[in-house]
């Protein structure tokens, strides 16, 4: 399955190429792009924890993300209510337009590389990910259930 690395590699650099033009504009690293996007994206997956979990990042390097675009005005947070030991990321007001541009700019990546795709082909696609990630997590389950 050596094509699917290849194709993961080429989207990794295709997408990072696509938003070039607007990091650099709004001077963000890629990073810091993809926690704004993904709290655009994800409102109610809104800790740093979330973000590690979901999109694979490492923990210091979101937590630096975040703490560089809490210096730059684009997030806030809060104590949540119930748990003084979780805060919640939120977009700021004044980054929503921001944040809408970036999305823009990701929609426009993703019809890019589905272009030719029928509306079956496309939910084909997703089911077939979908099984492999239920394959993944599966095998990521008996192995850690091997190691202890």
């Amino acid at each position: 399955m050596r094509e699917v690395l290849i194709a993961i590699s080429h989207f990794k650099r295709f997408y990072s190429q696509t938003f070039q033009p607007l990091t650099e504009k709004f001077q963000l690293s890629q990073l810091e792009t993809d926690v704004l996007l993904f709290l655009r994206n994800n409102p109610e997956y809104n800790t740093a924890r979330d973000i590690v979990s979901m999109r694979g990042f490492a923990k210091s390097n979101v937590s630096m993300a975040v703490d560089s675009l809490r210096r730059k005005g684009f997030l806030t947070i809060q104590t949540d209510t119930n748990s003084r030991k979780l805060q919640r990321l939120n977009i700021s007001p004044s980054a929503y337009a921001i944040a809408e541009e970036l999305s823009d700019c990701q929609t426009r990546c993703f019809s890019r590389i589905m272009n030719g795709f029928s509306k079956e082909e496309r939910q084909m696609l997703r089911e077939q990910l979908m099984r492999i990630d239920q394959n993944i997590l599966a095998a990521l389950n008996s192995s850690f259930k091997e190691i202890n």
